[in-house]
């Protein structure tokens, strides 16, 4: 685990910590990347951090946000399967949510094709990104002022922003079940599935929920299973 004083205050460091070694004692998937960021110590006053994101930026974010938020800059993971029949592969980059509303405009990435998306792409700041696989998916908060939980917006290259059926703090959660497996985000799209270049994606989540459950027993998957067959 890595060293984080302090973080009796903030539980969810301590879980995605948790995850990251239970991903690397795992003989079924290499993990290449396992990356904590830095702390930044202004980050340890909980009640400023928040205060300032109400203040600044019109957005009282709600208390199972505040339950969720960790002080590294980043933490990263990128693993392969290691089994030889099998072409699993997963990743996550995480980005604070202070640091994300402050610095990771979407906007300053992609343009939009017209004046809708362009809208939407200045609203909306990147929390979870792909940088090792370079599949141009990242996962989006929609900062709307007075928002207290965030819509969030699911942007894929190839198919553009969709919105997702959950909200940060059950991205989060789900996150630490699926460990970032590719695509495990069109688990809560309503787009994807059914197309045959998204074959692919499909087979890697069918496999992840076969495989995982006998990998990572202490973790409940009936939820993404039941997901998983609403969309096959």
């Amino acid at each position: 685990m890595p060293e984080s004083n302090g973080s009796d205050n903030f539980p969810y460091e301590k879980i995605l910590a948790k995850t990251v070694e239970e991903m690397q004692k795992c003989p079924d998937l290499n993990v290449t990347v396992a990356e904590f960021g830095e702390l930044s110590p202004p980050l340890d006053d909980l009640d400023c951090v928040f205060d300032n994101m109400a203040e600044h930026y019109d957005l009282p974010l709600s208390q199972r946000i505040r339950d969720r938020f960790f002080r590294h800059d980043e933490i990263e993971t990128y693993w392969r399967s290691s089994r030889p029949d099998s072409a699993l592969v997963g990743e996550f980059s995480l980005t604070h949510v202070y640091r994300s509303v402050a610095e990771k405009h979407l906007s300053d990435i992609w343009e939009g094709a017209d004046e809708t998306e362009r809208e939407l792409y200045g609203e909306l700041r990147i929390f979870d990104d792909t940088p090792h696989t370079g599949s141009g998916r990242m996962a989006t908060l929609r900062v709307t002022p007075g928002s207290t939980d965030p819509e969030i917006w699911f942007f894929d290259m190839r198919e553009g922003p969709l919105e997702m059926d959950l909200d940060y703090p059950a991205y989060l959660d789900s996150l630490i079940l699926t460990k970032g497996t590719i695509g495990w985000q069109y688990l809560f799209c309503d787009a994807g599935f059914g197309d045959p270049g998204f074959t692919p994606i499909a087979e890697g989540l069918k496999e992840m929920l076969d495989v995982f459950p006998q990998l990572f027993p202490g973790h409940d998957y009936s939820g993404l299973q039941a997901r998983l067959q609403e969309r096959m």
